[in-house]
């Protein structure tokens, strides 16, 4: 009777274990890794390698807690952040591609794929390759390396499609701040304007705390000065950055660069750090042609736009007068106008 008893038990443990064998092959959690493209922990991703046969390549790394692109530049913060939070760690697999679709897919991702190699703590972790979107535009089509079929992916409660989340484009990473700074660390603030004297002045922090002190050219327009809007100017470099970047021909970039910039804005810091902005005007382009200036001239410069160079780079950033026209004031706006009676 035991002996019987012993074997019963033998052959329940046999068949508990044969039913969870088969579970876990037929609901496919033995080939998980290979249909999850997301990477859940992500403050442990350092580096990630982008490639494809039409761009080229692009490597991000984490390199003492800050994120370059291609060992040049920093990373545009808010991208990278986007990048990790909104992107890799919320693909999901909606399914796999329709059988009668599935050789398509794979010749084009052959040819068109970006592939993109994730990173952890120095190993590599995940890689996989990003195709083109579906034909209603809200799914992706990606193929993770080892598994045997391309899937389409999609993040939920986004409607489009992830293929442009993966740019190679080297500018479309890059740094884009060019001030960053909050008032109490500002020591000093220099705009000049090299065509216009008057209109150049100094704002510098005095001994007494929250006290300032303006300067200008002693031939500049007088009157009385509006304090409340000098000691408020160094509130206006917070988190102040760029549009994007020009990709010019190099010969029209150094011709940029050689030309008599508009305006010079210079930023010292409490610590003798100088951050250095120099403005261009931007021509006016096909777009611009129907707008005039108040005498009835069209123009001949960007109104909205201006090119900017940051400190001694040869890159041409582009600012919009909307985030830094009121920095880009003149001695004369500091001048309280008088009331009309």
């Amino acid at each position: 009777m035991q002996k019987k008893s012993i074997l019963i038990i033998v052959l329940l443990l046999a068949a508990l274990g044969l039913w969870y064998f088969l579970r876990d092959t037929s609901s496919g959690t033995s080939d998980k890794n290979k249909t999850e493209f997301n990477v859940e922990n992500i403050e442990e991703i350092d580096k990630v390698f982008l490639s494809n046969k039409v761009e080229g390549n692009l490597l991000l790394e984490k390199k003492n807690g800050t994120w370059f692109v291609n060992n040049k530049y920093e990373v545009f913060k808010p991208s990278m952040e986007f990048f990790l939070n909104e992107t890799i760690k919320k693909i999901r697999v909606r399914g796999p591609v329709p059988l009668p679709a599935r050789a398509n897919v794979i010749a084009s991702m052959a040819s068109t794929a970006t592939k993109v190699e994730i990173y952890t703590n120095n190993e590599l972790h995940k890689v996989y390759y990003v195709g083109q979107p579906t034909n209603d535009m809200t799914g992706t089509y990606m193929y993770i390396q080892g598994s045997k079929d391309p899937y389409i992916t999609h993040i939920p409660g986004f409607e489009g499609f992830l293929t442009s989340r993966y740019p190679i484009a080297e500018r479309e990473w890059m740094n884009k701040v060019i001030f960053d700074f909050k008032p109490q660390e500002i020591q000093m603030v220099d705009v000049e304007y090299p065509d216009d004297i008057n209109a150049c002045f100094t704002i510098s922090r005095k001994e007494k705390e929250g006290d300032f002190d303006i300067t200008a050219a002693e031939t500049a327009p007088s009157g009385n000065l509006n304090y409340a809007g000098v000691k408020s100017y160094f509130t206006l470099f917070g988190f102040k950055y760029c549009e994007g970047f020009e990709s010019f021909p190099q010969q029209k970039t150094d011709s940029i660069l050689k030309s008599k910039p508009y305006c010079i804005v210079s930023v010292t810091d409490k610590k003798g750090n100088i951050t250095r902005m120099r403005v261009y005007r931007r021509p006016a382009g096909e777009k611009d042609h129907g707008l005039y200036d108040k005498d009835g001239k069209r123009l001949v410069f960007d109104a909205s736009r201006y090119f900017a160079v940051l400190n001694d780079e040869k890159r041409i950033l582009v600012i919009q007068e909307e985030a830094f026209g009121p920095i880009l004031i003149q001695y004369s706006d500091f001048i309280l106008k008088k009331s009309l009676d």
